[in-house]
């Protein structure tokens, strides 16, 4: 089972040209102001008026008033969004879930679904990847890509029945958060299907530049996978 992809090569390949947010936690990502700083009041009122955001609004209104400054500040923090990564393989049939802690208030989840289902001389292959970002056990990222393929008796992939598709919310106020268009790129009996995440910042606190990352979830034929989610020069 190959244990990696060449990230510079898919990168190469992938087109940055992005598209508007997806679904309703995408919904500000056309906002423009720029403020120096994301309070927590602000946080709550942002998560009161978002759609989607009720249970995190619940959550976060749990935590103590310390823990609450806390989690803002990890929100606005670059740096932890750039440690936002992951890597898995895995068999086909399977599931995997990788859990990276970056500290003991933030932690990083990679879960991959794999299945396979017979359609007369043909095997359909579903992956699908989840990488998601936890801050005291409550979810505030989540980006998903899902690939679909065919292969055939000799357990080679076909070009049949390929699709690709992506998913995520973000319940993060500090940066909007747009996917690309997600999309296959076929090599030797391998198939990729990707998703450029871009992040731009909201609030100076969270910095200037944007933060793009690639999601990568790769098939190996009808028998094994291999997903990433890698930074990408900005």
């Amino acid at each position: 089972m190959r244990k990696g992809i060449t990230a510079s090569g898919i990168a190469a390949a992938v087109s940055i040209a992005l598209l508007g947010g997806t679904g309703q936690a995408f919904a500000d990502s056309h906002a423009t102001a720029a403020p120096a700083k994301l309070t927590v009041a602000e946080y709550k009122s942002w998560l009161n008026r978002t759609p989607g955001a009720s249970v995190t609004l619940k959550a976060f209104n749990r935590l103590t008033p310390a823990k609450q400054k806390a989690f803002v500040g990890y929100l606005q923090n670059a740096k932890v969004y750039k440690a936002f990564t992951a890597a898995q393989d895995g068999d086909i049939p399977g599931r995997a879930m990788k859990p990276t802690r970056y500290n003991n208030d933030v932690t990083f989840t990679s879960s991959t679904t794999a299945t396979a289902r017979r359609a007369g001389n043909s095997t359909v292959i579903s992956l699908s990847v989840t990488a998601a970002e936890r801050i005291f056990n409550i979810p505030v990222t989540t980006v998903s890509t899902q690939l679909t393929y065919e292969t055939d008796r000799r357990h080679l992939i076909t070009g049949r029945g390929e699709k690709v598709s992506h998913k995520g919310t973000n319940f993060n106020a500090a940066f909007a958060i747009k996917p690309s268009a997600s999309r296959i790129g076929p090599e030797a009996n391998m198939l990729d299907g990707t998703t450029t995440w871009t992040a731009t910042p909201k609030y100076t606190s969270a910095g200037t530049k944007h933060i793009k990352k690639l999601q990568v979830v790769t098939g190996l034929g009808d028998h094994g996978w291999h997903s990433e989610l890698i930074n990408l020069a900005s």
